[in-house]
């Protein structure tokens, strides 16, 4: 065989050099075609997947591998990591390639890359259910790797050589690289939330390894796009070097949706993120500098143009919106890293709606937004005591953030408040806006700020002015336009029990203040059309059409308040002293819970006592009305017309105000009131006169006929008051006397009063016609639309109305006595006086005789229930006597039926009696009784049956024994006549006087007593 291999070879050599190369050449080719065309593919194919596997103790799978030994192209196929827990893939892609461009290598010197592709990589990366540790599906290979290599490793000395830190990159050339239709999934298992990127790419043509950005064959551009599964866009592009290192490009974020992204922290938030996504855009470059050595580097990274948006966000609390900001945005926002600047051209924002519920707890918002693990963490924190350290007194330099300007334009703060009141007070500020000047963050700068709030649209707030937050001083001019004062009126039911049913302030002020105490405020206030209702007596208690202060200047420092003139127009206040003395203002203050003493109640040395000053107070076309109900009856009188001055009011002790004020009753009796007063004090001081002469009672005849239903013909009023006001001591020595009071002819007004006029005039006046009451009367300032005529016609009305309600309890005081005279009780079927009742007679006797206008009226009752019964046992106890045929008084007292004897002639006769009443012998009844008896299986002594046989019979006629309303009224009228015999035979009043109804028709049967009524002449 070797034989014939030399031979071959032999000949071989014999053949020409030409067919001997060629012959070469085509066996290298061959081999070389064979060995990386096939042979090392088919190597790869099964060795990359096994020894992979081996490193990272997963499956691993790859379809195909594929070389072309002359285009130096090589393709990876199906390649596919699979995942731990399961069958599908941790990351796989469908292609994956590379061509190598080799003559241009060896001509260019370079390694130059055709390309680098990647088509449908997939990465499918999850965060495991740990809470303890952050642990992902990845974790085991990173250890499987780190324990397969650690054996391999070998410590090898390290040998320092000198570098050229400023030589040139190896040449590298790749004219496209490409990842094509990538697919990232991320799964946190802690949150449960996922986030999906399906379709992402990247590119990078002409790209060289020592190209500069200023080259313009290889310009090495990049883009990457990233899209996610809302279809929000991510977008990088521009050009990179990377020796020195230089990156300058752009990035575009669009519309990201922020509901995905929650999902990371929803578990641990209240609130929900229903809507929202942002977006944002830069420009940034990024430019190393090398140095002689790796500390002398330096890295500069800045960026422009930048833009940053938040639009349609909203959170929810329990199906409602909490929060929803329709837009938000930051333009122009520039950085630079390496001088520590941050210059952002204007912050604008519009359409906030914030909706939250304020409790004596705090606010809602800080519970829905709060983080589970920091309330948890926070109360952890006030249980342990923690020791921190010491702060290092190291000062790194700070970053300079610079503001142009925010624009914050109609936002709206919607407030449940349950704070002050224990019933919800809503209310709305909206619109809200805020404009500000350039703001820095050294606060080297002073802000000028434009800010303006509709409060439940019942009046704006607008403050405009500079804030210094360096010197903690702001200077600010504040116009309060339109103020509805009524929507405050919750809280002021917590402290006064008066209800603000009207009015509106409008203040134009200075404030100028700091934070060493400096408060100085100055301007004007006007209160217009202020009504507050007193809710005890459901009357208006103080009202005005305006109140201006023309200048007040306040300053904290000093303690002073000091007004230059307070006008007041129409002005109307009413006050009322009660039936005890208090008054209607005392009555006003709601009783508050008692506060905890203080520790330390003594004032700071040197603190001066706050000083008021009003040099003086005018008002015109005022009203008052002023009413005394401590006496009996009560006075009110209105005053109109009311004008004057207040001078000189001070909080100096020993000064006192003048007052001179004049009005008129009915624009015709004169009203003045003169004195000193000073409210200011400690102890307020007053002296003042009041005085009212003759006021013709026939001047409100309009009224009384309307409202009292009879003109006046005659009569009238004198006042004379005098109140003084010391040591918190209210002093009045006043006189009232209605003189010649007749009542003319009666009216036909529907608003008449049903009072009994004419009763109360004779419960009033004495013998000489004159109603003296000589008591303390208040004068009564009333508003406009209120006049004498009603005014005094109320007073008029106040006393009837006590005297005709109660008009037995008005004369019986006139007798010295308390009782209530208009009932005489009788006892059950009697129709006799007892001696209680006959001395009530005689105290009514007494009393009619000082007031000869009163006729009296006599009516019997019965009660027909219990009279009926004590009739019913009167019938009973004389059938009793006639058939036992004993005399009355030899019958026991109280018999009943427990009591009634069971043999003899009180038995014989209730034997006798039953029989005629229900036509059966009584033994009937016994019968029954023992058959009973016997039934039940119970035995009873004859002494036993003989009792309840008794009992029964007692009971059956009693009930056999019927009062007819007859037998009731003839009662009613004997008791009647009782009465009238009495009061005429015994305490002498004139029989013509009192007259007698008859009571045995239409009979009062729920009282067992006679009543009585008065009635004028």
């Amino acid at each position: 065989m070797s034989n014939k291999f030399k031979a071959v070879v032999e000949k071989f050599r014999s053949f020409p050099r030409r067919i001997r190369w060629s012959t070469y050449a085509l066996s290298a080719y061959l081999l070389y075609t064979a060995l990386f065309g096939l042979l090392v593919p088919y190597i790869a194919k099964q060795q990359i997947p096994e020894q992979l596997s081996k490193l990272i103790e997963r499956p691993v799978t790859l379809a195909d591998v594929t070389f072309n030994p002359f285009t130096l192209q090589l393709d990876l196929h199906q390649f596919s990591i699979q995942d731990a827990e399961s069958s599908t893939s941790f990351v796989r892609f469908e292609n994956a390639g590379v061509k190598v461009n080799f003559w241009e290598s060896i001509f260019n010197a370079a390694i130059s890359v055709e390309y680098i592709a990647l088509d449908k990589p997939y990465v499918d990366i999850e965060r495991l259910n740990d809470t303890e540790q952050l642990v992902f599906n990845f974790n085991d290979i990173l250890s499987a790797v780190a324990r397969n290599l650690a054996s391999e490793e070998k410590v090898e000395p390290s040998i320092e050589e000198p570098i050229d830190r400023h030589k040139a990159l190896f040449p590298v050339l790749i004219k496209q690289t490409r990842l094509a239709q990538g697919h990232v999934r991320f799964f946190d298992g802690v949150t449960e939330t996922e986030l999906v990127y399906p379709d992402i790419n990247f590119t990078l043509g002409s790209f060289s390894t020592q190209s500069l950005l200023t080259n313009t064959e290889y310009k090495n551009e990049y883009r990457l796009q990233i899209t996610d599964a809302d279809s929000g866009k991510v977008e990088l592009k521009g050009q990179v070097q990377l020796k020195p290192l230089e990156v300058v490009g752009a990035i575009h974020v669009q519309k990201i949706e922020l509901p995905r992204l929650w999902g990371f922290m929803e578990k641990d938030i209240i609130a929900k993120l229903t809507s929202g996504n942002v977006n944002f855009s830069s420009n940034y470059h990024v430019a190393q500098t090398i140095g002689d050595t790796e500390s002398d580097d330096t890295m500069s990274i800045t960026t422009d143009e930048g833009v940053f948006s938040v639009n349609h966000l909203n959170f929810n609390a329990e199906d409602k919106s909490i929060v929803s900001l329709p837009s938000f945005s930051i333009k122009g926002i520039a950085t630079n890293v390496e001088k520590q600047t941050v210059t952002i051209a204007s912050v604008t924002s519009q359409g906030l709606q914030v909706s939250a519920k304020v409790d004596d707890k705090g606010a809602d918002l800080v519970n829905l937004f709060t983080p589970k693990f920091i309330a948890e963490a926070s109360k952890e924190h006030k249980e342990e005591s923690v020791e921190t350290e010491p702060k290092s007194t190291e000062v790194s330099p700070s970053w300079l953030v610079t503001l142009d300007g925010i624009e914050i334009k109609d936002y709206q703060l919607n407030v449940e408040e349950k704070v002050i009141t224990k019933k919800a007070n809503l209310w709305q500020i909206s619109p809200i806006n805020l404009t500000t000047s350039q703001i820095v963050s050294d606060l080297s700068k002073p802000i000028d700020f434009d800010f303006f709030a509709s409060v439940n649209s019942k009046g704006d707030i607008s403050v405009k002015g500079q804030a210094d937050a360096k010197q903690q001083a702001v200077l600010a001019d504040i116009d309060v336009k339109s103020l509805k004062l009524a929507q405050f009126q919750p809280y002021l039911a917590t402290a006064v029990n008066a209800t603000l049913t009207k009015g509106e302030v409008n203040t134009q002020a200075k404030l100028n203040a700091n934070a060493e105490g400096k408060v100085i405020v100055n301007g004007g206030v006007q209160v217009n059309h202020l009504s507050i209702r007193d809710n005890k007596l459901r009357k208006p208690f103080v009202k005005w059409r305006s109140l201006a202060v023309n200048k007040f200047d306040f300053d904290l420092q000093k303690s002073k308040l000091a007004i230059d003139t307070l006008s007041v127009s129409q002005p109307y206040a009413r006050v009322v002293i009660n039936k005890d003395r208090s008054t209607n203002i005392g009555d006003l203050i709601v009783a508050q819970p008692k506060a905890k003493k203080s520790k330390s109640t003594t004032k700071k040395k040197g603190q001066k006592p706050f000083a008021l000053s009003v040099r003086k107070i005018a008002f015109n076309n005022g009203s008052a009305f002023f009413a005394d109900n401590s006496l009996t009856p009560n006075f009110s009188s209105g005053i109109e017309q009311l004008k004057g001055n207040i001078g000189h009011v001070s909080s100096i002790p020993g000064t006192k105000a003048t007052v001179d004020i004049s009005g008129n009753i009915e624009k015709y009796a004169p009203v003045k009131v003169k004195g000193e007063i000073n409210p200011l004090l400690k102890q307020p001081y007053l002296d003042l006169d009041v005085v009212f002469k003759s006021v013709e009672l026939t001047t409100v005849n309009p009224y009384s006929g309307t409202y009292a239903g009879h003109y006046i013909d005659k009569g009238q009023l004198t006042l004379a008051l005098n109140y003084q006001l010391e040591n918190n001591q209210l002093k009045g020595e006043n006189h009232v006397i209605i003189d010649q009071l007749q009542l003319g002819k009666a009216s036909d007004s529907d608003l008449a009063t049903s009072l009994p006029l004419e009763l109360a005039i004779a419960l009033l006046q004495d013998n000489d016609g004159v109603i003296d009451l000589g008591v303390e009367v208040s004068g009564d300032v009333n508003d406009p639309e209120f006049s004498l005529g009603a005014v005094i016609w109320s007073t008029i009305s106040n006393m009837i109305t006590k005297a005709v309600t109660a008009p037995f309890s008005f004369i019986a005081g006139l007798a010295g006595s308390d009782e209530e005279l208009n009932v005489i009780a009788f006892d059950f079927g009697a129709n006799t006086l007892t001696a209680e009742e006959q001395e009530k007679l005689q105290t009514l006797g007494k009393a009619l005789e000082t007031r000869p206008k009163l006729k009296l009226t006599v009516d019997g009752a019965v009660n027909a229930q219990e009279d009926s019964k004590a009739l019913e046992l009167q019938h009973f106890n004389q059938l009793l006597v006639e058939a036992a045929k004993i005399p009355e008084n030899e019958l026991p007292q109280n018999l009943t039926a427990s009591s009634i004897p069971t043999s003899g002639p009180l038995s014989d006769a209730l034997q006798s009696i039953y029989k005629a009443e229900y036509g059966e012998k009584a033994t009937e009844v016994k019968d029954r009784i023992e058959d009973e008896e016997e039934a039940k299986d119970i035995e009873l002594t004859d002494e036993e049956l003989n009792k309840r046989w008794h009992i029964a019979l007692y009971n059956l006629v009693l009930n056999k024994q019927k009062i007819d309303e007859a037998e009731l009224g003839q009662l009613a009228q004997q008791r009647a006549q009782a009465v009238k015999a009495y009061l005429v035979d015994v305490v002498k009043v004139d029989a013509a006087r009192v007259f007698l109804l008859d009571s045995r028709f239409d009979i009062e049967q729920d009282t067992s007593s006679v009543l009585l009524s008065l009635e004028a002449k």
